[in-house]
């Protein structure tokens, strides 16, 4: 009596399309744009808790999202992105800075609204997280779209 052994499983063809797309990119940038994300809110959260101690929960997630930034675009740049050199205003500064506005806007209304209902620094900082993961993915998709774009003679990176 011969014991047989299972087939492998053959290969399953890659998705075609927009969601062959969207799968290959998030396997081959998105586990790189959440760890950077982890980082942000590491620090940019840290920021909100800490200097809440010395300023209202707004003018905090003013300065923690200020400072936060900085870091966060030059890691997403470089590590995400994989980009070198000088930053393009208009396709890689500007977009970045568009959703970072974006974010702090709607995360400081959040939290305008949040403190008259609690102190709670926890909570404060959860408001925030929820109304920047709104543009989370969105940003994901349009900076990457945005930071492959060829640039030609004529449209040499901006210094900054």
């Amino acid at each position: 009596m011969s014991i047989e052994t299972p087939a492998a499983p053959a290969a399953q063809p890659a998705p075609a399309g927009i969601v062959g797309y969207v799968i290959g990119l998030i396997r081959t940038k998105g586990l790189r744009y959440v760890l950077v994300s982890v980082v942000n809110v590491l620090v940019g959260g840290g920021l909100l808790v800490v200097l809440q101690h010395w300023m209202n929960p707004v003018e905090a997630n003013i300065t923690a999202v200020a400072i936060s930034a900085v870091p966060a675009y030059y890691m997403n740049r470089a590590w995400v992105w994989g980009k070198r050199g000088k930053s393009h205003w208009r396709k890689e500064v500007l977009p970045f800075w568009v959703f970072t506005i974006a974010g702090l806007v709607i995360s400081t209304i959040a939290i305008h609204f949040a403190q008259d209902h609690t102190t709670n620094k926890l909570a404060i900082l959860f408001v925030q997280l929820c109304s920047f993961g709104v543009l989370w993915v969105v940003r994901f998709f349009v900076l990457d779209k945005l930071f492959h774009v060829e640039v030609f003679e004529d449209d040499t990176p901006d210094e900054i």
